[in-house]
């Protein structure tokens, strides 16, 4: 079966020329909790942001605003404020209603390379295969559609692999069943919260205020199975938040993008 565009896995049709629907009709696209996942609104924001310029989007932060369960439907309306001749920057508003839920704004473009360089040096781990897997519970949502292995440090929201406790986790991410465009690794950057457990050997859940992504080159649409490692770092808690950053590499090495959120943090069992 030929992989699907992230467009297609999300639902996303195009209502107008400067709006977009992303139906919530059911768990596919949510957390386990059922709300809208934070990486499926800024996919989304992305998404609309590179169809309404025509140019590959070059960063994108959103913040989270509102949570929304299904069934329901969010409307992305889109605003170009500026667009010049290698540049556009834009700002999505996702709503229900006049209920705001997420706000991205990015920009989208491509220019004449004079210069390129990269002074991140990835980390070496294990092959995917050789790898624990992620279980996630039989809940159906997202993560049953993102495939997840621990290279290194343990996945902070369901308790796999090994802690380290040095707020540095690695792991392999991918979606079978989508082509790897910007959309779907802002989608896999928000795993990025899973370190938080790692660093305190315990689990850990999170709630993103934003996520930030920003990509080192336009992503290729072409591969649907090939790996991502995510190097995974939370710079701190406290005041009950955490900040945390991700380097996302492709399996031969190259950079393929930069991320960081901000995020609430709780016990289980609060």
């Amino acid at each position: 079966m030929a992989a699907a565009t992230t467009h297609d896995f999300l639902g996303v049709s195009r209502s107008a020329p400067d709006r977009w629907e992303l139906p919530i009709r059911s768990h596919v696209i949510g957390g386990r909790s059922g709300s809208l996942f934070g990486g499926v609104g800024l996919a989304a924001g992305v998404l609309a942001l590179e169809e309404a310029s025509g140019r590959p989007v070059v960063w994108a932060t959103g913040q989270y605003l509102s949570t929304i369960a299904p069934p329901a439907s969010l409307e992305l309306s889109i605003e170009l404020p500026a667009i010049g001749r290698s540049v556009t920057q834009g700002r999505v508003r996702g709503h229900v209603g006049d209920r705001e839920i997420i706000t991205v704004i990015g920009a989208a473009g491509a220019r004449r390379e004079v210069l390129s360089g990269v002074w991140e040096t990835g980390p070496r781990p294990a092959p995917p295969d050789a790898c624990e897997l992620v279980v996630r519970d039989g809940a159906e949502s997202i993560h049953q559609h993102v495939e997840v292995r621990m290279a290194r440090g343990m996945f902070g929201f369901v308790g796999t692999g090994q802690p380290t406790r040095d707020g540095s986790s690695w792991l392999w991410a991918r979606m079978p069943e989508v082509r790897h465009d910007a959309a779907a690794l802002a989608l896999m950057a928000d795993y990025m919260a899973s370190a938080v457990g790692n660093a305190f050997g315990t689990r850990v859940h999170c709630t993103s205020l934003d996520n930030t992504i920003r990509f080192a080159r336009p992503i290729a649409t072409d591969t649907h199975d090939d790996w991502v490692l995510c190097e995974n770092r939370v710079e701190f808690v406290g005041n009950g938040f955490a900040n945390g950053t991700c380097l996302m590499w492709a399996e031969n090495g190259e950079l393929l993008a930069t991320a960081s959120q901000s995020m609430t943090v709780s016990l289980p069992d609060q």
